[in-house]
């Protein structure tokens, strides 16, 4: 029995290890994507991510309000950012970053989720 309870709370240990280094790997891709993104997405997403970068008003439609791709996959916004808005028909205001390594992508995607969850918590309840 307590050969059970060793190997479980062994088991437990890495879960936790895994979900700890998961978290840690994501947390790191969206900082190395948070230059790149600052560099060639936030003048028309916007520095938090809501569409409403400074050239955000010349543009038809608006760009995305990264709140709301929570539907989308990492795969579906990695195709979006290499070839463009039209590719995946969506608007050809977005342009296409074919130059970006794979690497780059994947950082950029990071990112633009932490911004997606960051701007997306509820506010705090009044008092």
């Amino acid at each position: 029995m307590s050969s059970l309870r060793s190997s479980s709370a062994g088991i437990a240990a890495i879960v936790a290890l895994f979900a700890f280094s998961s978290v840690a790997a994501e947390k790191a891709a969206g900082a190395a994507g948070q230059a790149l993104y600052d560099k060639e997405c936030a003048q028309c997403h916007g520095a938090t991510g809501k569409g409403d970068g400074e050239e955000a008003a010349y543009l038809t439609p608006t760009p995305k309000d990264f709140t709301t791709l929570e539907k989308r996959s990492d795969e579906f916004l990695t195709a979006v950012i290499a070839k463009g808005g039209a590719a995946k028909g969506l608007s050809q205001a977005m342009p296409a970053f074919p130059n970006l390594s794979q690497a780059d992508l994947t950082n950029l995607v990071a990112y633009i989720r932490q911004l997606g969850k960051s701007s997306a918590k509820p506010a705090a309840p009044p008092r």
